[in-house]
């Protein structure tokens, strides 16, 4: 369906909670007593940015740009047309792929959701990242997951049982976050894509203390944390501001208290 530059994103991948969002702590608390096993991908500093095979490209919240432009203009970037067609042929091969092995006859949509990496942070005079020495430059795209829009009576395949069902303003949509069979069809497909650092339990992965010093020696932004059957997506990153609320603090405390217990 073509879409109008301008118009609203129909498709918005869900917002990450964090350890220490506030209104979000008894969810994380039912993440960390349930202790299931999430996958763990390193979060980039960059802009949410959402492709679709029906020729639109959109930022977190705008319809930015379509198949065919010259160049498209985000963020103070220039996207070229010969980089951006390379995507959209990658992912229509992504879509045959998908067709062929799991939705035969089934005519949907494609979104491929990522980061594009800006002028900022990161990639500013000091590389608080270091992302120059990654060989990751501002305009690099990096997926972070699929959407697929399907037929209200197709389902997700196994493989994708990481998916979770989005509804919102009339739309339904399922997004699939990284899994190692989805991360092994965008290596087949050419597409770039953040790699999968650890699968495991939420107690290991919190017992592991290189995940903060990471994050703590500013060698990366964080970690997003996606569970591998529906769960949703956390995020693990330091905090920026003092928190005031103390009813807010008294509840982190909690938290850090069962995280305490959970690394007896």
């Amino acid at each position: 369906m073509k879409r109008a530059v301008g118009g609203n994103n129909p498709y918005l991948w869900p917002k990450t909670i964090g350890f220490h969002t506030q209104g979000a702590l008894d969810q994380v608390l039912r993440h960390l007593r349930e202790d299931k096993v999430w996958c763990v991908t390193e979060k980039y500093d960059g802009s949410n940015v959402c492709l679709s095979t029906d020729g639109w490209i959109a930022s977190r919240h705008k319809i930015i740009g379509e198949r065919g432009m010259e160049t498209c203009k985000f963020q103070g970037l220039t996207l070229l047309k010969v980089h951006l067609e390379a995507l959209f042929k990658d992912m229509e091969s992504l879509k045959d792929k998908l067709k062929l092995e799991h939705f035969n006859g089934v005519e949907f949509e494609l979104l491929l959701y990522g980061e594009l990496l800006l002028r900022g942070t990161g990639n500013s005079a000091k590389d608080v990242y270091k992302y120059r020495e990654k060989n990751r430059d501002p305009g690099d795209f990096f997926c972070f997951g699929i959407g697929l829009v399907l037929p209200e009576n197709v389902q997700l395949p196994v493989v994708f049982q990481n998916g979770m069902l989005k509804r919102e303003g009339g739309k339904t949509w399922f997004v699939v976050p990284l899994n190692l069979y989805l991360t092994e069809l965008l290596t087949e497909c050419d597409i770039p894509h953040i790699e999968i650092c650890a699968v495991e339990t939420l107690s290991d992965i919190l017992a592991d203390d290189k995940w903060f010093c990471n994050i703590a020696e500013k060698k990366l932004e964080g970690y997003v944390l996606s569970g591998t059957n529906g769960e949703g997506l956390l995020k693990l990153k330091g905090v920026e501001t003092t928190l005031d609320n103390e009813k807010h603090r008294d509840r982190i405390v909690q938290v850090v208290e069962l995280l305490k217990k959970l690394n007896l």
